[in-house]
């Protein structure tokens, strides 16, 4: 997921758990509510101070809108191309194992 993705999904969960609608944050923050809808589907992009005013809205912070939560959920791996060898693909999995490794190791510190 996209850090901006990220951001849009934390400000609707914000929002479900407030119990706020778009209009409520449309009349807290003076944005229209087309405008919200628009930036939280993805379909336009969210400027700065539109941001910040969101945040203000929402008695949060922008760092803490794009932190990440930790989740203990299965690797997904998205790859780009094609592995077209044998050496590629084993070079792939070790870095798959080297990834597993790492969180199953920072999981339990």
């Amino acid at each position: 997921m996209k850090s901006n993705e990220y951001v849009l999904e934390r400000i609707k969960l914000l929002l479900q758990e407030q119990g706020k609608s778009y209009q409520d944050l449309s009349n807290d923050t003076g944005i229209s509510k087309s405008s919200i809808d628009y930036m939280l589907s993805g379909e336009r992009v969210m400027k700065p101070e539109r941001l910040v005013a969101i945040e203000k809205a929402l008695g949060t912070e922008v760092k803490d809108l794009m932190k990440v939560s930790e989740t203990n959920g299965p690797l997904q791996v998205i790859l780009r191309g094609e592995l077209t060898n044998r050496q590629s693909k084993r070079a792939f999995e070790a870095v798959l194992f080297a990834i597993e490794d790492y969180i199953t190791m920072k999981q339990v510190n």
